[in-house]
């Protein structure tokens, strides 16, 4: 249960501010503003952006809410997958994620369309 915290907040605060790619979107005038001075790596600017939560514009809480709400269905869908793919990674600095990224094709369809649902979130589609 632990590794899906860790997943969870990973996604969810990655997705919202983009924060390690420098893509624009509803969080980017928030993650400048705010975490600007952060030094990006090591989810350093995703913990900057949580820290200020209360902080964030209405636009970025929303996406925020958006987020979370897809982050449910990731969870639910992709539960059985990181358990038998990526079971034995130690969680922290992004691995189970990049576990999932890496073995995609082993991922079951249920899985892969959720994680592409969050693809198309953070594009703006």
């Amino acid at each position: 249960m632990g590794k899906w915290i860790v997943v969870t907040v990973m996604l969810c605060f990655g997705l919202m501010s983009h924060a390690e790619e420098g893509h624009s979107g509803a969080c980017a005038k928030d993650r400048e503003t705010l975490c600007g001075n952060i030094e990006p790596g090591e989810g350093r600017i995703m913990k900057c952006m949580r820290d200020n939560k209360e902080k964030l514009s209405a636009e970025c809480k929303a996406q925020h809410e958006k987020m979370k709400s897809h982050m449910k269905g990731v969870k639910e869908a992709c539960h059985d997958d990181v358990e038998k793919i990526c079971g034995d990674v130690k969680s922290g600095k992004g691995r189970i994620i990049k576990c999932m990224h890496e073995n995609k094709d082993k991922l079951s369809e249920g899985c892969k369309a959720e994680m592409e649902s969050g693809k198309k979130m953070r594009k703006g589609h």
